[in-house]
């Protein structure tokens, strides 16, 4: 599997707080953001809740976790209880039994050390802030999960949810705690971008250095596990908090996907044309040879869409990206 992987998506979402903030006094906020909103002639802010890409991102990058240690394939230290912080010091490294880098000539060394022992280092990228600095991109990136513009209609709200703990047994020793749950419900957007290409090779400079043919090795296996990643962390909307006792009621409304020869993102769910809007600029970029290889898969299960002539249509996000992936 080679390319670069973009996916846009509509959710219609109810009742959830998948993403807080602070607690102000007995009230836990969601997290909200403005918003630039078109209204009539011109445009507006507007704070609607959001889904922050942190909160999306880790949860992906602990998904690939279970998803590689099924496989085989190295996982560190940190990284095999969820502390995604990214061989930041000498002192974690050490800690994970790595070398540090000395020298600018060991930057590429290291990188493919860090890689061959943490796929998600490879895949979700780390920075290395020691004497002789290490950086390594992250092969996908996601945006907030924000509410869609669709201009006839409101399509976005937060209301404070109360409740109360109570223990009637012993009413007098703090038997009564009453407590509010901020929770909201929209149709949200998230697009979703992984550059396959991007897994299991080296972005340092420098000549290849002993590793990296092992690294080609386990390829295969680091793109199926950050596919199958996508596909759980896309179709389960498998991400944010309070699902224990808040978890969301959610449909997936439509989707496109995209792969292509080059870096392409597919145009955010924002506006219900969007998956012609995305087709157009694709079909653009390929007529300008700028880009050779297009491939658009897309999913209209609920939202009845206008879908572009000869598009794939697929009833699920995961049939889609498997589609998409096809030679």
């Amino acid at each position: 599997m080679k390319g670069f992987l973009s996916v846009s998506l509509r959710y219609l979402v109810n009742v959830e707080s998948l993403n807080g903030v602070e607690s102000v006094g007995n009230i836990s906020r969601h997290r909200v953001a403005p918003v630039v909103l078109p209204v009539g002639k011109g445009y507006a802010v507007k704070y609607v809740p959001v889904v922050s890409g942190e909160s999306i991102a880790h949860a992906y990058q602990s998904i690939l976790v279970e998803e590689a240690m099924s496989r085989n394939l190295p996982v560190g230290k940190r990284s095999s209880i969820r502390e995604f912080i990214k061989y930041a010091d000498e002192g974690i490294v050490k800690d994970e039994g790595l070398t540090p880098p000395s020298k600018v000539d060991e930057m590429r060394k290291f990188e493919v050390d860090v890689m061959l022992h943490d796929v998600i280092a490879d895949v979700g990228g780390f920075l290395y802030a020691g004497k002789t600095p290490v950086k390594r991109t992250s092969a996908f990136s996601v945006s907030y999960m924000i509410p869609a513009y669709d201009s006839d209609s409101e399509t976005a709200a937060l209301e404070a949810q109360f409740h109360v703990r109570m223990t009637p047994s012993n009413p007098k020793e703090g038997g009564q705690i009453p407590y509010t749950v901020e929770v909201g419900s929209a149709i949200y957007t998230l697009t979703f971008n992984i550059d396959l290409d991007h897994i299991a090779k080296p972005s340092n400079f420098g000549d290849p250095v002993q590793g990296e043919k092992d690294l080609q090795a386990q390829r295969d296996k680091r793109v199926e596990a950050s596919v199958s990643s996508a596909m759980r962390l896309l179709e389960n909307l498998e991400f944010g908090a309070k699902r224990s006792r808040f978890s969301p009621i959610f449909n997936l409304l439509s989707a496109v996907v995209v792969r292509t020869d080059k870096p392409f993102s597919a145009t955010p769910g924002t506006y219900r044309d969007y998956v012609f809007d995305t087709t157009a600029r694709a079909e653009s970029l390929r007529n300008e040879k700028v880009l050779t290889k297009v491939k658009i898969v897309a999913l209209n299960p609920k939202e009845q869409l206008q879908i572009p002539e000869g598009i794939t249509v697929k009833p699920t996000i995961s049939s889609a990206l498997g589609e998409a992936l096809k030679e």
